[in-house]
């Protein structure tokens, strides 16, 4: 009971992380505060995501799932609970790198977003600075 539980567990937190890593872009482009926060996550996931090495979440929680004398889902954690519920034949390795780039421009776009507006807020305060 403990296993399945833990395994329960890993799986909830890696959904949440998955969903933050979406849902955050563009509120830690708005919320200055927020920004260390979501880099702090998005950071080691494309650390891991980008050069397309095994998701440590994903292996814990598979692991977890045997000692909880479960069979483990095959393939990745995003295809089999976000994508197959939708498109029962999951995610190929060709579909998860569209996935991963289309992720990863939306995290930079936003980001790019959020250092432009504070250059352009530094930029409004020096020249309001420089006519006073």
């Amino acid at each position: 009971m403990a296993a399945w539980l833990a395994a329960a567990a890993v799986a909830l937190t890696h959904g949440l992380l998955a969903v933050f890593v979406v849902v955050g872009a563009p509120l830690a482009a708005r919320r200055r505060r927020m920004m260390p926060w979501y880099l702090a996550v998005v950071l080691p996931i494309a650390a891991i995501n980008i050069p397309r090495l095994p998701c440590p979440l994903t292996m814990w929680e598979k692991d977890l799932w045997r000692l909880a004398q479960q069979t483990p889902y095959r393939g990745g954690f995003i295809s089999h609970y976000f994508v197959e519920p939708f498109y029962a034949p999951g995610l190929d390795a060709s579909g998860e790198t569209v996935l991963v780039v289309i992720v990863t421009a939306w995290c930079l776009g936003w980001l790019a977003y959020a250092a432009a507006a504070r250059l352009r807020a530094r930029s409004a305060a020096r020249s309001t600075m420089a006519a006073t």
